[in-house]
C-alpha cells in the first residue's frame, strides 16, 4: 500500500508542476479537485487530520486518474509545441 501511496505523491508532484497548464484548460473547481485529494486524504502531507482510513482500491482510483491527468497534460505540452512549431 505504501508504494501506491508514493506513485501517487509522484504524480501529485508532477501535476503540482503542470498545474498553470491545468489552470488554463480546465475549469478552477475542477483543478482545485484534483489536488484536494492528494492533500486531504492522506497521502501528500501526511498530517494527523487528514483521512486515512480508505480501501486500497480507493488508492487504484486515484493513481489511475493522476496518471491518465498526467497523459492528458503530456498531450497539450505536445500540442502546444506542434502549434508553436506551426
Amino acid at each position: 500500500m505504501e508504494s501506491k501511496r508514493s506513485a501517487i505523491v509522484t504524480l501529485a508532484g508532477i501535476l503540482e508542476e503542470r498545474r498553470a497548464l491545468l489552470k488554463d484548460k480546465i475549469s478552477k473547481p475542477d483543478e482545485g479537485a484534483l489536488f484536494e485529494i492528494a492533500n486531504r486524504y492522506d497521502l501528500r502531507h501526511r498530517k494527523a487530520g487528514q483521512r486515512g482510513e480508505y480501501d486500497e482500491v480507493f488508492l487504484d482510483w486515484i493513481f489511475w486518474w493522476y496518471l491518465a491527468t498526467v497523459e492528458l497534460t503530456n498531450r497539450l505540452v505536445a500540442s502546444r509545441l506542434a502549434s508553436a512549431e506551426s
